[in-house]
């Protein structure tokens, strides 16, 4: 599914990250890039062309995680959105292709996310 393709990791949490990144390899992928907080991710921005897709976990009190979605998009990744707070649960305006992934989820929901996500961009040659 994934093709040897570099995804990058946006998640606070040690464990879910591990846990995203087995979900993962056990899909193929080639490499996971970690970024553990929207900063850090920001911080990568020059490297986001590398990306063929990204896991994001984000919160509403993040002011700045709408910029690093809109900012991915633009780059031409496939993003797949995760949080545990309900109130995004309708969806994010400005970003209405993106589908978010209530927490805790099952991994069946993580695999049929990002292949919908990867469905929806096209992929970088």
């Amino acid at each position: 599914m994934l093709s040897a393709q570099t995804i990058l990791v946006v998640e606070e949490e040690f464990l879910i990250a591990l846990d995203i990144q087995r979900v993962l390899e056990d899909h193929d992928v080639g490499q996971c890039v970690f970024a553990r907080s929207i900063a850090e991710a920001l911080a990568l921005r020059e490297r986001w062309s590398d990306y063929g897709l990204a896991i994001v976990e984000l919160q509403a009190n993040h002011a700045d995680g709408l910029e690093l979605l809109q900012g991915l998009k633009a780059a031409g990744l496939a993003l797949v959105v995760t949080t545990a707070d309900l109130s995004l649960r309708p969806g994010l305006s400005g970003l209405p292709d993106v589908g978010i992934l209530i927490k805790p989820f099952p991994e069946a929901e993580l695999v049929s996310a990002i292949k919908q996500a990867l469905t929806s961009v096209p992929q970088n040659e």
